[in-house]
């Protein structure tokens, strides 16, 4: 009977997904870094989450980079930096594309969010994108490579020596087995005007991306066996009872 119940289980229970490629290229004012999940470039040994070392590339220093990837019944693709800021006596431009791949369907729907603080950096600008490619192409290969349908895109521009924005986000997407998704993100940081302590500077970019697979209804059959299991520990638990 344990066995029968044991099997009844399992046919109503969904398997754990497998991890996924987690992958990001930037192009830091011309210099182009691109880095995916296990490899040497990554300071994170955990799969699904992927750290860039603290650098300067052509006078724009990254701090805290950080994507994290998740599959299962709430899939989630995110990206962040803690600081990135510019220290050259021309304005810096930067873009970054964060993708993974091997999402879980069935979904419908997705929602978005994205967000920063500027510091010293009026006039700078951003441009962040939210993409999912029903083809389930990795993304990322290059600054650029954004796959699939653009499901969301927002802009900002600095204003004054402290500024912020926020933007949220939601919609349909509709996909009935695997689907990647992508993150892009491009902009401009104003000249440094060499005074320490006033480099324009980007705060806690983030964004994230997160869709929810629908819970299958559970078959007939399924149920059927289950109820039968459960009914059969009863009477034999009955049998057992003492007089």
């Amino acid at each position: 009977m344990k066995t029968l119940l044991t099997a009844a289980v399992a046919l109503i229970a969904a398997a754990a997904p497998a991890h996924a490629v987690l992958q990001i290229s930037a192009n830091l004012n011309g210099f182009i870094l691109t880095c995916a999940d296990g490899q040497a470039c990554d300071t994170n040994s955990t799969p699904g989450q992927l750290a860039i070392a603290n650098q300067t590339q052509n006078g724009v220093e990254i701090l805290g980079s950080a994507q994290t990837q998740t599959t299962g019944v709430s899939n989630f693709l995110n990206t962040s930096s803690f600081q990135l800021i510019n220290h050259n006596p021309a304005p810096a431009t930067v873009t970054v594309a964060v993708s993974g791949t091997d999402f879980p369907g069935p979904v419908s729907v997705f929602n978005a969010s994205g967000s920063g603080t500027w510091q010293n950096a009026d006039g700078s600008t951003i441009d962040l994108a939210w993409f999912a490619d029903t083809a389930n192409a990795q993304g990322a290969d290059t600054p650029t490579d954004l796959p699939g349908a653009q499901l969301f895109a927002t802009s900002d521009a600095a204003v004054g020596t402290a500024d912020s924005f926020a933007i949220s986000q939601g919609g349909a997407f509709v996909d009935p087995d695997l689907y990647s998704m992508s993150l892009g993100t491009s902009g401009t940081l104003v000249a440094w005007n060499g005074v320490v302590g006033s480099e324009p500077t980007l705060v806690g970019r983030s964004q994230t991306i997160v869709t929810t697979q629908a819970v299958p209804v559970s078959e007939p059959g399924s149920l059927a066996l289950l109820g039968g299991a459960l009914l059969g520990l009863g009477l034999v638990a009955r049998r057992r009872r003492p007089v």
